[in-house]
């Protein structure tokens, strides 16, 4: 992990992330981060409170010019060493990464169509 995590640049966030970032105020959660030449250009946290049953991916964010690289793929598979079971709530056009990334639906139910967001759980 960077000296300052919160220091991201580029980074799109939903603003509590976004808060969050600026505070350097991440909860006490686990943060995983991914650099390229020094830089952090992605990062994933996960709240484990109710690990051993699972951990929550709460956020995995990728530098809009970095994605298509693999980052957020190794990412997750850090995640994945760490928790034997990782659930998340994914938007719609995350849902093929996810499912590319070893997720499925959560108790195997398909999404409804009208929804934007589906619960997921990782296969392992």
């Amino acid at each position: 992990m960077p000296e300052n995590p919160g220091d991201l640049p580029g980074i799109s966030h939903l603003n509590l992330i976004r808060a969050m970032c600026a505070k350097n105020d991440f909860r006490g959660l686990p943060v995983y981060t991914y650099a390229v030449d020094g830089e952090t250009v992605g990062m994933a946290i996960v709240d484990p409170d109710a690990y051993p049953l699972y951990a929550k991916l709460w956020a995995l964010e990728v530098r809009a010019d970095m994605r298509g690289k693999g980052i957020g793929s190794a990412l997750v598979r850090r995640v994945l060493e760490e928790y034997d079971d990782v659930r998340l709530v994914a938007m719609r056009e995350a849902f093929d990464f996810y499912l590319r990334n070893g997720f499925i639906f959560q108790d195997g139910q398909l999404p409804d169509p009208k929804s934007n967001v589906a619960y997921m759980e990782s296969r392992q």
